[in-house]
């Protein structure tokens, strides 16, 4: 039999967009950095705020799963600086990544998980994480 307390259980969900972007005031003469495109992909790293259950399972991340995917559709296929939320921030790797979180933080916790990381990656070689205190 296993032993409930021998550790902690993480669960890891993605999600794939295609947007672009370009960044305020990013040349040294204040001028924007012009308008590019990324294959983007979000990973988030959830917790429970409970050990694992009878069950087997440590956080059921359905509704997290949803809620994920709702964002990526609202963020697919875009410029992210027209996006609502966007439109006095910077749409930098980071922002993106603390967009998810905060995109996210209320439905994982209602249904009793922590949103432990988010992960973006622009491209398939640079990310950026974020990780809420």
């Amino acid at each position: 039999m296993f032993n409930q307390l021998d550790g902690t259980f993480y669960i890891r969900i993605e999600g794939r967009f295609e947007s672009a972007h370009y960044l305020y005031d990013y040349f040294p003469d204040g001028s924007d950095e012009p308008i590019h495109g990324h294959s983007w992909k979000v990973e988030v790293l959830l917790s429970s705020t409970k050990n694992i259950g009878k069950d087997g399972i440590s956080y059921d991340f359905l509704s997290a799963r949803n809620r994920l995917n709702d964002l990526v559709k609202s963020i697919d296929h875009i410029l992210i600086n027209d996006h609502p939320d966007f439109q006095k921030i910077n749409p930098t790797s980071e922002n993106v990544a603390r967009w998810f979180f905060e995109g996210l933080k209320e439905e994982v916790e209602r249904t009793g998980g922590k949103v432990k990381q988010i992960v973006i990656h622009e491209g398939p070689e640079n990310l950026a994480f974020y990780e809420p205190n």
